[in-house]
C-alpha cells in the first residue's frame, strides 16, 4: 500500500489526535448517535491532554455530521492545533469500536490495515464519444465503493458514426470520424492522467465499447497503460446494467491483489538471501531509523507486539527511552511498535504490505530494503 499521500502527515511534529469511528448498520437516529458517540470521544481526548484548537476542529467535521458514511463505513480521522490533517472514510474499520488517541504521532497503523486486500481502481469506461472515469476502492469482501465520478464529453463536434455512401465524400467523412473519435479519446485519457495524478490507482480498469476502448487505450501513458486491465462489459447507455461491470471489476481487483501479495513474497525470500531484506523487531526498527526500508511487512490479523519509544522527529525512535535522549531533545513517549514503524517507514518514503495470515515472520514483521543494514 502507498504511504505517501500520509508522507507530509507523517513528517510533521506532533502532538496529534487521531479519532476512529467504526461502521455501524445505518439507522433513524444516526446523526444523533454519531454526536453522542463523538461527545465521549472528544471528552477523552480532552482528559488524555489535547488542546482546545485540536478538539474543535475534530468538532467541526465530527460533532455536526450526519449519520449516512460515517454509519456504513466508519471514519479515520487525524488533527492537530493546526485543523484536521487526515479524514477518510473506510469500509474496513468495523468491529473494532471507537477510539481517541493523544500521541506524539498519527496512529494510522490501524488504517493501513484495513485497506490491505482493498485496490485503488480507475474504472474507464469509454465510448467514441467520451468516457466516464471512476475513482473506487474494490475489496472482494466488501465490494466496490465508488469515490468519485467524473464524465468527460469529447470536444470533436464531428458525428463519430460511421458514413454510409461511398465515394470520396464516403472516404472524407471516414477520415473526419476516426480524427473525431481519436480526439475523443484524446480527452478522455487527459482527464484519466488527471485523475490518476491525484488518486494514484494500483489498477486501471478499461471498458465500455470495443473501439472506444481501444482507441483510448493507444493513447494512454505507458505508466498507466502498464496497469490496465481491459474487460468486456459496461456501457455508457443509458439504463445500461451495471452487475457485469462490477463483477468484471472486482475480478480484476481481486487478481491483483493476490499478484501483488505473490510478488511481495517472492521478492522477500529473493532479497534475504543478498542482505536486502530483513526480519523481525530490532533489524526492522535499525532499518527504519536509517531511512531503508522500502517496504515494511505485517501479518494480516497479527500485530507487531510491544512497543517502541518515539522522540521529535520520525527516525527518533528506540527500545530504549534512555537511547533515545541522545538523539532527541523530546520525552520519549512509548507507543505501539506497529504505528511507529509505519509512521517512519511512510514519513521516509517507504510503502506497508500486509501479507495474509499465517504468513511466519519474525516478531510478525519485516521488510523490504533499499540497501542493506549490516543487520
Amino acid at each position: 500500500m502507498d504511504l505517501s499521500r500520509t508522507r507530509d502527515l507523517f513528517e510533521r511534529p506532533g502532538p496529534f489526535a487521531t479519532v476512529y469511528l467504526e461502521a455501524r448498520s445505518p439507522g433513524e437516529n444516526g446523526a444523533k448517535e454519531t454526536e453522542l458517540r463523538w461527545r465521549g470521544l472528544s471528552k477523552s481526548l480532552s482528559e488524555q491532554g489535547a488542546d482546545d484548537k485540536t478538539v474543535a476542529a475534530l468538532d467541526e467535521v465530527l460533532g455536526t455530521a450526519r449519520g449516512g458514511d460515517l454509519d456504513a463505513y466508519g471514519r479515520v480521522v487525524v488533527a492537530s492545533p493546526d485543523g484536521v490533517l487526515f479524514d477518510e472514510t473506510v469500509d474496513a474499520v468495523d468491529a473494532s469500536g471507537d477510539s481517541a488517541i493523544w500521541s506524539p504521532l498519527p496512529e494510522l497503523g490501524a488504517y493501513y490495515r484495513s485497506q490491505s486486500g482493498s485496490v485503488r481502481v480507475l474504472l474507464v469506461v469509454a465510448d467514441k464519444t467520451g468516457g466516464d472515469v471512476h475513482q473506487v476502492i474494490a475489496s472482494n469482501a466488501e465490494g466496490a465503493r465508488e469515490l468519485t465520478e467524473e464524465t468527460i464529453s469529447g470536444s470533436a463536434v464531428e458525428n463519430v458514426h460511421k458514413p454510409r455512401e461511398g465515394g470520396n465524400a464516403h472516404k472524407q467523412r471516414q477520415r473526419r470520424h476516426e480524427q473525431a473519435t481519436y480526439q475523443n479519446a484524446a480527452d478522455v485519457v487527459a482527464g484519466v492522467r488527471s485523475a490518476a495524478s491525484s488518486f494514484r490507482p494500483e489498477v486501471l480498469v478499461l471498458a465500455g465499447e470495443v473501439q472506444g476502448r481501444e482507441v483510448v487505450r493507444e493513447q494512454l501513458p505507458k505508466e498507466l497503460l502498464d496497469i490496465t486491465r481491459e474487460v468486456d462489459a459496461g456501457s455508457r447507455a443509458a439504463g445500461a446494467s451495471e452487475d457485469a461491470l462490477e463483477d468484471a471489476l472486482l475480478t480484476e481487483a481481486g487478481r491483483a491483489a493476490t499478484e501483488q501479495e505473490t510478488a511481495v513474497r517472492r521478492q522477500f525470500h529473493e532479497a534475504k538471501a543478498h542482505a536486502n531484506a530483513v526480519e523481525g523487531l530490532e533489524p526492522v526498527l535499525e532499518a527504519a531509523r536509517t531511512g531503508a526500508v522500502a517496504t515494511l511487512l505485517l501479518v494480516d490479523g497479527t500485530p507487531v507486539p510491544g512497543e517502541l519509544y518515539v522522540g521529535d522527529s520520525p527516525e527518533a525512535l528506540s527500545t530504549d527511552p534512555a537511547n533515545l535522549r541522545e538523539i532527541s531533545d523530546a520525552k520519549p513517549v512509548a507507543r505501539p511498535a506497529e504505528n511507529v514503524l509505519v509512521r517512519a517507514t511512510g514519513a521516509l518514503g517507504g510503502d506497508v504490505a500486509v501479507l495474509g495470515a499465517g504468513t511466519e515472520l519474525v516478531d510478525n514483521v519485516g521488510a523490504l530494503l533499499r540497501f542493506p543494514t549490516g543487520s
